[in-house]
Formats: structure tokens, sequence, C-alpha cells
């Protein structure tokens, strides 16, 4: 059986409104010990060409803790900090090209299980609070937000589908238990997370995830529905520090 996704893989999804593509694999470099991650990571247009470039460092336990970025030219544009208090993520800030401060997230635990997950937008003063319901092992199984600026609940929750064992469903819904949208995520025979579908109202969205033999992640790709066609949008390359860098395309 599929055990309920950990933290990282629940999303902030409903920030300010219903916006797919918020999961990221770096939250396992977060909220994990790890002895391998990227170095790299090169995102492509559907044409193949280069338009954003992160680069990430991690601190002796191997969890990422600063991630640089610069764009389809070359140029700086900005980082991600993250600090940690006992070995757990304690914070998240994020700057621009200029170092001025986007973004502020900070998490609250009770005892060893996140309970509480605040994000700031420290110039306009806007704050969404996130608040999680945990199974004992530390696994989300259901979540609400709020928003500083309205009353407005936004609730999301999951579950496994009754009739796909490797499929599990995260429901989002306001607080009228309107259904807002849906992500399935789909499973291979080794637990591995290769595709996340997006459901709301009439649009679609799929999420690819393809691995190395080692099980490391080696690319994911983004694509929308068009009519009957499935249409390429990114595609996001890891780079290891394993890999021989003189193999990389001048485009990288």
């Amino acid at each position: 059986m599929i055990r309920f996704l950990i933290f990282f893989l629940c999303s902030f999804f409903v920030v300010w409104g219903y916006t797919p593509g918020k999961w990221s694999h770096k939250d396992v470099y977060i909220f994990q010990k790890n002895k391998k991650g990227p170095s790299k990571e090169i995102v492509r247009n559907n044409e193949g060409t280069v338009i954003y470039v992160a680069e990430y460092q991690y601190n002796e336990d191997g969890r990422l803790e600063l991630e640089t970025y610069s764009d389809k030219e070359g140029k700086a544009d900005g980082k991600t900090i993250y600090r940690y208090t006992e070995g757990r993520i304690s914070s998240e800030d994020v700057y621009d090209d200029k170092g001025n401060l986007n973004s502020q997230k900070s998490f609250q635990y009770k005892g060893n299980l996140l309970k509480k997950v605040t994000i700031k937008l420290p110039e306009d003063k806007t704050s969404v609070t996130y608040t999680l319901e945990t199974d004992n092992e530390g696994n989300v199984i259901a979540g609400e937000s709020r928003s500083n600026e309205s009353k407005d609940i936004d609730l999301f929750r999951f579950s496994l589908d009754p009739k796909r064992p490797n499929v599990q469903i995260q429901k989002f819904l306001d607080e009228k238990n309107k259904t807002l949208g849906e992500i399935h995520f789909k499973y291979d025979a080794k637990g591995q997370l290769v595709e996340r579908e997006f459901f709301q109202g009439e649009n679609k969205r799929v999420h690819k995830l393809k691995y190395r033999p080692d099980g490391l992640l080696e690319s994911h790709s983004f694509h929308v529905k068009q009519g009957d066609s499935w249409i390429l949008e990114k595609t996001h390359v890891l780079v290891y520090e394993d890999q021989n860098k003189s193999k990389l395309s001048k485009k990288d």
C-alpha cells in the first residue's frame, strides 16, 4: 500500500488561488538527509532552448541550503536560502536579483511533526498560513490554508484511489467542501512517483518524472492538454557531480 505523501509532496497548492505546479523535487533535500542531490537543474522550453538554470549547495547533512538562479542569458536572477534548527527546516527566504526579500516561509512543529507553515510576502504584508493534519509517522493526510486578507478557507485532503492501488488523490476544496481541483499521484512498482495529473474544471495538465538506473531523478517535464493532444511546455534536466561535464552541450 502506498503511504500518504509526506509533507514535501503535499505542495503549497492553494497559495492565492489554485495554481498547479508548486510541487518541487527539491523538497526531498530539505526534509530528509541525503547522500546525493543534483548540483544543477537546467530548464528548457518546448523547443529545447535553455530558459533557466538553478544551482544547488548542501550542508554537511546533505540538506539543501542555497539555491541560486540565472536567466536564459546567464545573468544572476536571485536565490533561496534554507535554514535549519536542530536538523529540521525552520525557514526559507527567497531573494530577487537585486537582493530584495521576496517571500519568507517559516515552519512550526509539535514534537517531531510539522504542523504549520506560514508564507509571507514582506512587500505587501500578505501572508498565508497552512495548518497540517498528520499521522503518527509525520505523513500529511489533510490541511487547510488561511490568508490574512480574507476569511476564506481552502482545504485539501489525501486518499487512495480504490480502483488503482498505485494512485493517490489529493483533493482541493473550499470551506463548503466544493471541489476546486485534484492531483492524481501515480507510482511505479518501485514506489517512485512517475506522474502527476492535474484536474481543474476543463483544464488538464500532467507532470512526468524520469529516473536514472540508480533511482535518482534524471528529469521531469510539464505538459498541457489542448484539444485531444498533449503539448510539452518545458523540461527540467538534473545534473549530478558524477556526470561528465564535458558531455554537456554548449547550450548547457
